[in-house]
């Protein structure tokens, strides 16, 4: 009996700590296996989510050496053509350009056949067009690109970004968004860590790294300065967990989620059910949908300031936030999510 699956495969530069590779991670997990045959191909082997790729699909590695003959061969001696048919899986039903630049450059190079073929775009390519070091010009990317059946973009913003950026691309050029384990996210919520043995009216919770870009420093001020005025956040000394494999365990125990400048884990904390308030960034009104599912301030220490104020005087306000964040959560859901990918492996 013929095996009667359609064969998937994603082919990516590496499965290192970029999105692309984390996204994968999430996606091979949740394909459908008894409908799938599904391959990964990375050009360079490695990478920290190697491991999960290996468990849940046909995985491949054309380069595991650093240096060596094969590395140059495959990036700049032999024809794309060539290294698409010595060295990427064939017969496949759909194909995935699952990163840019190189990955893209090849799998445009494929003969066409039945194959169905879709380049994927994670970076805003109009302010970081680093895949140029690539492409001899713009129009040959763009004739890279012309090469697929479509083109999609992870955010709203990029799909802007990349119309923007290669306005003589002809396909369609569509938002995807990358898939996020809801399931996991939920689930390792309810590993609840032992609460606090003072307990507050009102939690606030944060969830990022010390870096200048979340912004941390003017949220501490921000506390100091409520905590000063009498508001029961329990925030007279503040907790920091380092790095831990299950931060949600600490996030269901909020009752606000502030996020002071990056976004992110926006998105699970409203898959948590957790009302939101954060500073106006584009990619957070994009998750917000320009603050009906969280509260928005400007992207001022002050304006954060009145923001977590208002909600902490008005608990009712609060309550339509967290409502209204629980609602717009479901949207990233992985079900949700994963309905695009399956609309394509059926094309």
């Amino acid at each position: 009996m013929s095996n009667s699956k359609r064969k998937i495969l994603f082919l990516v530069e590496s499965l290192d700590s970029g999105d692309a590779g984390k996204a994968l991670s999430v996606l091979v997990q949740y394909i459908d296996k008894s409908k799938y045959d599904v391959t990964v191909c990375a050009i360079n082997g490695g990478g920290q989510y190697e491991a999960i790729i290996r468990e849940n699909a046909n995985y491949k590695a054309i380069l595991t050496d650093p240096d060596g003959i094969k590395r140059t061969m495959v990036y700049r001696n032999l024809p794309l053509s060539l290294v698409y048919k010595f060295y990427v899986p064939q017969g496949n039903d759909v194909e995935f350009a699952y990163s840019e630049g190189f990955v893209t450059k090849l799998l445009s190079r494929a003969s066409k056949g039945k194959t169905k073929r879709y380049a994927w775009v994670h970076t805003d390519l109009a302010k970081n067009h680093w895949t140029s070091d690539f492409f001899s010009s713009t129009k040959e990317e763009t004739e890279a690109y012309n090469k697929f059946d479509k083109v999609a973009c992870t955010t709203n913003l990029l799909t802007e970004a990349f119309k923007k950026q290669f306005p003589d691309v002809k396909v369609p050029v569509e938002t995807v968004y990358d898939p996020i384990d809801s399931l996991s996210v939920r689930l390792k919520s309810l590993n609840v860590s032992n609460p606090d043995e003072n307990p507050v009216k009102v939690r606030l919770v944060s969830q990022g790294r010390l870096e200048p870009q979340y912004q941390y420093a003017r949220m501490l001020r921000v506390i100091n300065r409520l905590v000063k005025e009498g508001y029961d956040v329990g925030q007279t000394r503040v907790k920091l967990f380092g790095s831990h494999p299950n931060p949600y365990r600490f996030m269901i125990q909020g009752q606000l989620f502030v996020c002071s400048a990056y976004h992110s884990s926006v998105m699970k904390a409203l898959i948590l059910g957790l009302p939101v308030v954060a500073t106006e960034t584009p990619e957070l009104k994009e998750i917000l949908k320009n603050g009906d599912s969280g509260l928005m301030t400007p992207n001022t220490e002050e304006a954060l300031y009145k923001g977590i104020k208002s909600l902490l005087d008005d608990p009712n306000l609060l309550e339509q936030y967290r409502q209204k964040g629980e609602a717009r959560g479901w949207d990233f859901d992985i079900e949700a999510l994963m309905a695009p990918y399956e609309t394509l492996f059926q094309a």
